[in-house]
């Protein structure tokens, strides 16, 4: 089975993710050659929220279409921060995005070959969202296990541990979330977004703490490519 996944496409406002980030013009257009070239084809495309700038919720599904489009047989998706604005009730989402070729997973799971996959965007120390976010991510990890899998993957949006970061002194992480994560014992592997190369943060792209493997998936970081998780 071929897992790919990406993070922060940003949809909907280009010219701020090249004047803010310094995205190219055609960076969605990159991603999605991208992913169309992989050999075999995805599997399972996994997407680590920041999915649109703030905008009317009508506009966003639309936007959301280029997403749903990308060529994996099954995609499951998360919000970010920048998507809370637009953001519906979970039970919105749940319901409008329920079929495996797009399947909003924040605070639930997604089971496909004995892989199973639960979502929760997370949050920094410092936001109020923190605890609201730590029940999101115990429900979906509750579910996750009592399901029969050999592989569980976490989807988050921020960084679940202040690990992460090479320089401690530039940590934001809540490691709260990575406690729950750890003490679930049904996790392997915890992809995230949320951090942009042009931060100038200091970041492991790839950390294994514990057995549980730390991936940093945000695109502008791997030049438009997907990182392969399976």
């Amino acid at each position: 089975m071929k897992i790919l996944a990406i993070g922060d496409p940003h949809l909907g406002n280009p010219g701020k993710m090249i004047e803010r980030f310094h995205y190219p013009p055609n960076y969605i257009e990159q991603v999605a050659r991208n992913i169309t070239a992989e050999t075999p084809p995805t599997d399972l495309l996994l997407i680590a929220g920041d999915l649109v700038w703030n905008k009317d919720f009508s506009e966003v599904l639309e936007e959301l279409k280029t997403l749903q489009a990308f060529q994996a047989k099954n995609i499951c998706f998360i919000e970010g921060n920048h998507d809370w604005p637009w953001l519906p009730e979970h039970s919105i989402m749940h319901e409008l995005y329920n079929t495996p070729d797009f399947y909003f997973v924040s605070g639930r799971t997604f089971i496909t070959n004995r892989v199973g996959v639960c979502g929760a965007c997370g949050a920094d120390r410092e936001s109020t969202r923190k605890s609201r976010e730590l029940h999101i991510l115990q429900k979906a990890l509750n579910q996750l296990s009592r399901a029969d899998i050999d592989v569980g993957i976490c989807l988050m949006h921020f960084p679940p541990t202040s690990q992460i970061f090479k320089d401690p002194e530039q940590s934001f992480a809540e490691d709260d979330f990575f406690s729950l994560i750890e003490e679930s014992g049904v996790i392997n592997k915890v992809l995230y977004g949320h951090i942009h190369k042009d931060q100038l943060f200091k970041i492991n792209l790839y950390l294994k703490i514990d057995g549980i493997e730390l991936y940093n998936t945000s695109i502008d970081y791997h030049d438009w490519r997907p990182v392969r998780i399976l």
